[in-house]
């Protein structure tokens, strides 16, 4: 886990960000600027995925493993409670570090976990996955050619993004080739689409946001356990934007992250206050 860069704020709180399913560190490049400017922002590589550390030797390849390496990181980085911000799985390894009591406050963009276990879903689902990942394998040599055409790129990217005409060739393609760098693939997905995984108690402010053209999990019918398993979480749609919707408008993602985050901020900031006022 890396800090990206100094923030300006100096007492600025810790935010986390979590990349997805066979993604990678890259995914939060476009809105790690605007992030800066009010948080000291870190950037989690997950073990088995792209300049991520290897998977711990051994271990059984699921999902709470995952967590547990995060957890791990986040003690190695000497973070104890954060701001997390995590996509599609990502999401989900958000929601079960503040279950775990990571977090001063979790928002989760197209979150994985909100689903029902079996089902034509969740067999739609692994179709997807695995089209994909045999498409990037076949395009991945020649990925600069192969997506330099807008049109093709928006068909071979629209599991991801909704525009992918609004990146760079070069952005595309390392897309690809990341998603190939992911060594547990096969095993991963097998183990997060065979359970209906639950959550603990979570204490702090949540936030879920939902694409409206996410062509990969949809709120209906993968978010539906979502009402259940975090009552008080806050839900918002984002328009005109796919899965991974910080490609598609990092301005609309990075502000709902902002004002999030500041206000739960500034309400800790509230609470302290009043706290000392009362000692006094």
């Amino acid at each position: 886990m890396e800090q990206t860069m100094e923030s300006a704020v100096t007492d600025a709180s810790p935010l986390v960000c979590v990349h997805g399913f066979s993604g990678s560190w890259r995914n939060w490049v476009p809105i790690t600027p605007a992030l800066e400017r009010h948080h000291r922002v870190y950037v989690a590589r997950l073990a088995g995925h792209a300049r991520g550390s290897a998977w711990p030797s051994g271990a059984d390849i699921t999902v709470n493993v995952l967590a547990d390496q995060l957890e791990r990181d986040l003690d190695a980085a000497a973070l104890d409670r954060v701001h997390l911000v995590g996509n599609s799985l990502g999401g989900w390894l958000s929601l079960e570090l503040a279950a775990r009591g990571r977090a001063l406050s979790a928002t989760a963009l197209s979150p994985a976990l909100g689903w029902h276990s079996g089902g034509m879903h969740l067999r739609t689902l692994n179709l997807k996955l695995s089209v994909a990942r045999a498409v990037f394998s076949a395009i991945a040599p020649y990925a600069e050619t192969v997506l330099k055409p807008s049109l093709l790129r928006r068909c071979l990217l629209n599991g991801a993004m909704a525009h992918s005409e609004r990146i760079s060739v070069v952005e595309a393609a390392a897309f690809v080739r990341d998603n190939l760098r992911c060594s547990v693939y096969q095993e991963l997905k097998d183990s997060f689409l065979q359970v209906e995984a639950e959550l603990g108690a979570i204490d702090c402010p949540v936030q879920i946001g939902w694409p409206e053209k996410d062509a990969l999990i949809p709120q209906h019918p993968y978010g539906v356990r979502f009402p259940a398993l975090v009552p008080h979480a806050k839900v918002t749609a984002l328009a005109g934007v796919g899965h991974v919707p910080m490609y598609d408008d990092p301005g609309l993602v990075a502000a709902m992250i902002v004002e999030f985050t500041t206000s739960v901020d500034e309400a800790r900031r509230q609470s302290h206050a009043a706290y000392c006022a009362v000692e006094v």
